[in-house]
């Protein structure tokens, strides 16, 4: 699909460092799993926005030169009538659309689907390369299913990923080498998620990647092999490519089901809601603390010391997500 997309391949090589090219969304906050791990346990009981307010967002992301978007939930499929107007309203012919998925409805069927509107890639989570341990964190047959559907996507000629959470003891697991195993033997992208201390994890930074776990991971990185769509197997996070910095705010950042932007999904940090306020005056706003100035060298949310001990942990067992204005003294204009 990414092959037939040339206005996203010029939009890619207009974007420039520091500008805004990635936006995850949660579709719904629907799901049919309920994993021990979950961030997206926050927004569990939200009300989705309105589907005319989030496409006039849509329109300001595009101007603000949003190439990439990664559908997300709760789990995306569970609400198919949503998420083929969300599908059909970010400017698919230039955008790249990544559909994060836990596998368990993800039919031939569903991928076949997802291909007509467009869909470039279909990422899987997959707790362990081990079934007993994915399929305890998930549900009994969940690991089958991944691994079946992941074939189905690129028997359709998707992309394919598994996205693979972990701590700074799992990364060294049998179950992360099986999982790394996998994917290699696919040919398919690799993304290591770091373990983020919010959601059920909330405040849990025993948890937490170590400098030395975060080399692990780069050296990991530079010796994975290239796969055929020119990039490295194993990919960071939200990070770019084999950058090494935090994009939160700058070229990343999260809105809600329910219209809350946020600067990353896993900060947890409302800037306000975009039935509100513009997205442009939000993120200017933002971007006027040092905290987010596209140089910060490691996860903000997962492995700055000091930005945790300062803006998650006091507000472990708060309400979330939490108000920016109060939490990071931002001065943002009056609503609509």
């Amino acid at each position: 699909m990414y092959a037939l997309k040339p206005k996203l391949h010029e939009r890619q090589r207009n974007h420039k460092p520091g500008d805004l090219r990635t936006v995850a969304l949660d579709v719904t906050p629907r799901c049919n799993m309920k994993c021990p791990h979950c961030y997206a346990e926050t927004f569990a009981n939200t009300e989705p926005l309105d589907i005319e307010i989030l496409r006039h967002a849509f329109d300001e992301f595009y101007e603000l030169g949003v190439y990439h978007y990664v559908m997300q939930g709760g789990e995306p499929i569970a609400h198919p009538d949503r998420l083929e107007a969300i599908l059909r309203m970010c400017h698919p012919d230039e955008s790249y659309i990544n559909v994060v998925s836990n596998g368990w409805d993800m039919s031939h069927e569903m991928i076949r689907w997802l291909k007509e509107l467009k869909v470039d890639k279909i990422a899987f989570s997959l707790d362990s390369g081990i079934e007993a341990e994915h399929d305890q964190n998930r549900r009994p047959g969940s690991f089958k299913k991944v691994k079946e559907a992941i074939d189905y996507v690129l028997r359709e000629g998707l992309f394919a990923s598994i996205s693979v959470v972990v701590t700074n003891q799992s990364l060294y697991s049998e179950g992360f080498c099986l999982a790394y195993d996998y994917a290699l033997a696919k040919g398919i992208r690799m993304d290591v998620q770091i373990a983020e201390p919010v959601g059920k994890w909330d405040g849990k930074k025993e948890l937490l990647m170590t400098p030395a776990d975060t080399e692990f991971i780069k050296k990991l990185q530079l010796a994975s092999p290239i796969l055929s769509n020119g990039q490295r197997m194993i990919n960071r996070d939200i990070y770019c490519g084999e950058s090494d910095h935090c994009p939160a705010g700058t070229e990343f950042m999260g809105l809600t089901a329910d219209g809350q932007l946020l600067p990353c999904n896993f900060l947890q940090i409302s800037l306000g809601n975009v039935r509100d306020r513009s997205i442009a005056s939000m993120r200017d706003a933002l971007l006027k603390n040092p905290w987010f100035n596209d140089d910060h060298p490691v996860c903000l949310c997962g492995e700055d010391p000091d930005f945790i001990d300062t803006y998650i942990v006091p507000y472990v067992d708060k309400q979330k997500p939490l108000n920016a204005c109060e939490v990071f003294k931002l001065a943002l204009e009056e609503q609509k």
